[in-house]
């Protein structure tokens, strides 16, 4: 049993972040962005399963959740809730209605005032985040990879035994 589940969690490691281009990050980041601004429920799961299904960046996405997570709590008074309320007021009536009223779109609650402002701040800020997170990941990850081969520390825990192990669960080697 323990080597199936260090098998699935080796094969689930490589897949979220095998061949990552900085695309995959900054949407996954972009993604993530949107999943802690929105209130917990439906709409935060679908999200999280479009980042599964389009094989984005886990990582980057779970990091951008917690963070916007936070943002969202402080920010829900004073900007999401108004920004709803304003975004429900210039949408189009008929078509918001129908969604709200339809079988599945209904569960997104999309004529909320929290989650409609979470899409509304979001749609604000996505493109920055996707263009700035993009740029990062594509100047950053060569410099640290350089910066990690030279680490003294990297080169230390390598020979400890429980990084080895933990090595060998994530990368099998």
């Amino acid at each position: 049993m323990w080597l199936t589940i260090i098998k699935f969690t080796r094969w689930l490691y490589k897949t979220l972040n095998a061949d990552l281009r900085p695309w995959q990050v900054g949407l996954g980041f972009t993604l993530g962005a949107l999943a802690g601004l929105l209130p917990p429920g439906l709409a935060t799961v679908c999200v999280f399963i479009a980042i599964i299904l389009v094989n984005l960046h886990f990582g980057s996405a779970m990091f951008a959740f917690g963070l916007f997570r936070l943002i969202g709590w402080a920010l829900q008074g004073p900007l999401i809730r108004p920004a709803g309320a304003v975004a429900v007021d210039i949408a189009p009536q008929g078509v918001l209605i129908a969604a709200a009223r339809s079988p599945i779109l209904s569960w997104l609650r999309l004529d909320y005032f929290d989650v409609a402002g979470a899409i509304f701040v979001w749609l604000v800020i996505a493109i920055p985040l996707f263009v700035g997170m993009t740029f990062v990941w594509a100047r950053w990850r060569p410099l640290m990879e350089r910066k990690l081969k030279k680490s003294k520390l990297l080169k230390w825990a390598s020979k400890v035994w429980i990084f080895k192990g933990l090595k060998y669960v994530f990368l099998g080697n």
